[in-house]
């Protein structure tokens, strides 16, 4: 979806937490070197099952309020952190990671935090960013690490995982637009495979998912501003899952190019 200027949007999921806030500063740095206006999604639901029909009246609308108040939040803040990017607020019922997956059809980019309220630390990503990180339609970051953004004079790269398929394709297209607008270099690495059928290929191999990948992807992981993936479909490459739960920066994980 567009602002009607033909800027596609870029979306963060907003829940309060300070991963969602780390989001929220990756989500605002993008809207901005994009020109795009912000979508700020909160998403919330009921999750008592039999109750009266009266306390579960009173019970959606205080959680309704709530919902509110969380976004209003998020808007106060992207607010106060920029003054170039249009905000637009959305509160939806219903599943997070669902109504996350229904905007990325028409977004340019959905950003996330790692994990959301609630979850424990031991937690290295939380349902709904693995959910939407599979699902989406368009390219997904989930901010991984200590601080959204990064220290001035320290020009770490772009680093985009390639085998060869299409998915890793879609990925370094993704990689060397997000170095330029970042000035940025871009750099790549290898999974280890040379294309999707490949015997241990890297995305989409049926393998197990968390097997840890080739030594030159923990170390790209250690030196990149942002790491990105392609997301093979419809099964979750085994290089792009174990990234998502282990890498220790932000990761993007890309679809097929529409």
């Amino acid at each position: 979806m567009s602002d009607g200027s033909g800027a596609r949007e870029v979306v963060v999921g907003f829940d309060g937490s300070v991963y969602a806030m780390q989001a929220l500063d990756w989500a605002l740095d993008e809207a901005e070197l994009r020109g795009s206006p912000l979508v700020l999604c909160h998403a919330w639901h009921w999750p008592y099952q039999g109750v009266a029909p009266e306390l579960e009246e009173a019970g959606r609308r205080s959680l309704h309020e709530a919902a509110q108040h969380v976004l209003a939040h998020g808007v106060e803040c992207a607010r106060q952190r920029t003054a170039g990017v249009a905000v637009r607020p959305v509160s939806e019922e219903g599943s997070a990671a669902e109504r996350l997956t229904e905007l990325s059809a028409g977004a340019e980019l959905l950003v996330l935090g790692s994990r959301g309220l609630g979850r424990l630390a031991r937690v290295p990503v939380g349902s709904v960013a693995a959910h939407v990180a599979v699902h989406a339609r368009c390219p997904v970051i989930v901010v991984r690490g200590v601080g959204a953004l990064p220290r001035p004079g320290s020009p770490a790269p772009v680093v985009a995982v390639v085998d060869g398929s299409p998915a890793a394709r879609s990925a370094l297209a993704f990689a060397a637009r997000e170095a330029e607008l970042r000035q940025l270099p871009v750099k790549t690495v290898s999974s280890g495979a040379e294309g999707e059928g490949a015997p241990g290929a890297g995305l989409g191999h049926p393998e197990n998912p968390l097997a840890p990948p080739p030594e030159a992807l923990r170390e790209a992981a250690q030196e990149a501003r942002l790491l990105v993936v392609g997301a093979a479909h419809p099964a979750f490459g085994s290089v792009a899952q174990w990234l998502l739960y282990n890498a220790i920066c932000p990761i993007a994980v890309v679809p097929l190019a529409r």
